[in-house]
Order: structure tokens, then C-alpha cells, then sequence
């Protein structure tokens, strides 16, 4: 598995840009998921399968919004190009209500026309570097920034969140910006695609993990702590709610994949 990122990557619009190569066929990877929203670009064979291993069909050009973790079967010579966007970014280009479509790929020819993607697909295929991958997109898609970026309601409180990595009851929320909880809730139904509580939690377990994965800690006990987990069985809970399996399971788990991810820069405001 080739895996192609840019790790000094700034855009006025993309969070990150991942290329990934398969030089082989690849078992079942888990994925987690992040709190942002994507444009992800398949070429060739792939599978994957929802947090309830239910079969999900991949468009050739889909948006992502907030969801499970998910597992991918990839095969030899086949290709992702994930393009990372503000959380946002899907009810901007959807205009869905974010929560009945977590888990959903939607295709991006509803909602782009067909010559502009046509053209997309085929010259990004193309582009072997991050940097050329994102002249293709900014040629082809510039156009859409300033609309599909608009900020939301939710963005400065999404954005808070990831500054305080997590740490802060939902109550927090409703006390530092001009709404009330019940608005909040709505809010994150319709925009974000999750409730606040479980979002927060989402985020908290991004940062603890990449803790975990880079062996940046003395003790287990001293990171849950850090976390704000009540003990060991709370963090072993998120675990299986966020990635599907048990602590011991993750680190024994060939993943690569998501190792690879847990490399990169999480928060990126």
C-alpha cells in the first residue's frame, strides 16, 4: 500500500489530501471516523461495509459526512484519493439533514454536472502528487469553494470542540455561545450529523487514540486520566462504539490503514 500525503498541506478549503495505492490485495481494514466531511474518488475494485457489516455500494465520486467506523477490502492496483473538508462541507453540498445520512455515500454527480466530473476523475487519476492533485481540483472545482465552504451555525462550535480536544461537558456549549441546548441539538442534527455529546466523545477519542498509537504516554492509566475517562472499562466502551473492537483487539489488529491516519495532524483549524 502506497500511501501519498503532504504533511505541510495548506488550502484555503481542503483540510488534507490522501492518495493510497494498493500494490496488493489488503484484508478488511477498520476505519474510524473523524468528525469531518470528504470528496472521496474510487478506482477499481473496493468494498466496504457499515459498523453493522451491512455491504455499502461505492460511487465512483462521493461526499462523506459524519459517520461509524466503516471497513474497506481493497485490491491490487486499485486507488482511494480522499480529499478532507470541513465538517460543514457535506450539508453545504447536500443540503441533507447531515443525521439521516451518516453511514451514506452520496454520489457527487447529483449535485456537480457530469462534464466538469467526467473530466475531474480522469485527469486526478492522473496526478501522482498531493500538489497535482490539488491544481486538478482547484481547476475544475474552484468555482464551488466559496459556497460549499460557507460557515454554518455549527462551525465555530464544531471548531471549539476540536480546540479543547473533547475535554468539556456538552453543558459548556450552550454557556459560551448565543444558544440555547434544544437550538444546539438541532443545529447538530441538521449540519453536523450528530448529536453534541456524541460528537464531543468522537473527538475526544481522535485524540487519545493517536496518543495510543504513537506510544505517547507512561501509563494507561495516567492517558485515560488525561482524557477525562472515569476508568478503563469507559475508555474499552469508546473503543468498541468508535473502531468496533476491544483495546487489546486494536493493537494486535494488521491495519495499516488506519495507522497511516493516526500519523497525520488531526485537528487542522
Amino acid at each position: 500500500m502506497k500511501f501519498i500525503n503532504d504533511v505541510n498541506f495548506k488550502h484555503s478549503f481542503f483540510k488534507d489530501i490522501i492518495r493510497i495505492d494498493y500494490v496488493a490485495d489488503m484484508p478488511l481494514q477498520c476505519i474510524n471516523d473523524y468528525g469531518y466531511s470528504y470528496i472521496m474518488f474510487r478506482f477499481g475494485d473496493l468494498e466496504a461495509y457499515d459498523y453493522q457489516n451491512n455491504s455499502i455500494e461505492i460511487p465512483k465520486v462521493f461526499v462523506k459526512g459524519i459517520g461509524d467506523f466503516f471497513n474497506v477490502k481493497a485490491y491490487k492496483n486499485c486507488t482511494w484519493i480522499s480529499v478532507e473538508l470541513p465538517n460543514h462541507s457535506f450539508h453545504n453540498i447536500t443540503n441533507l439533514v447531515a443525521k439521516k445520512y451518516r453511514n451514506k455515500l452520496i454520489d457527487l454527480y447529483d449535485y456537480v454536472d457530469a462534464t466538469i466530473l467526467d473530466q475531474l476523475y480522469y485527469e486526478i487519476y492522473e496526478s501522482q502528487t498531493i500538489e497535482t492533485i490539488t491544481q486538478t481540483l482547484d481547476k475544475h472545482l474552484n468555482k464551488f469553494y466559496s459556497t460549499r465552504n460557507l460557515n454554518l451555525d455549527s462551525t465555530m462550535i464544531v471548531n471549539y470542540i476540536y480546540s479543547q480536544k473533547g475535554l468539556l461537558p456538552v453543558s459548556t456549549l450552550s454557556e459560551k455561545f448565543p444558544f440555547g441546548e434544544r437550538s444546539i441539538d438541532r443545529m447538530f442534527n441538521i449540519e453536523v450529523g450528530s448529536s453534541p455529546h456524541n460528537f464531543i466523545c468522537l473527538i475526544r477519542f481522535n485524540f487519545i487514540i493517536r496518543e495510543l498509537e504513537k506510544q505517547n504516554y507512561n501509563s494507561m492509566e495516567e492517558l485515560i486520566k488525561k482524557y477525562n475517562y472515569y476508568d478503563h472499562s469507559h475508555f474499552e466502551k469508546d473503543f468498541k462504539k468508535f473502531l468496533g473492537q476491544s483495546i487489546n483487539s486494536y493493537k494486535n489488529d494488521f491495519n495499516p490503514l488506519l495507522s497511516q491516519a493516526l500519523q497525520r495532524e488531526y485537528s487542522k483549524l
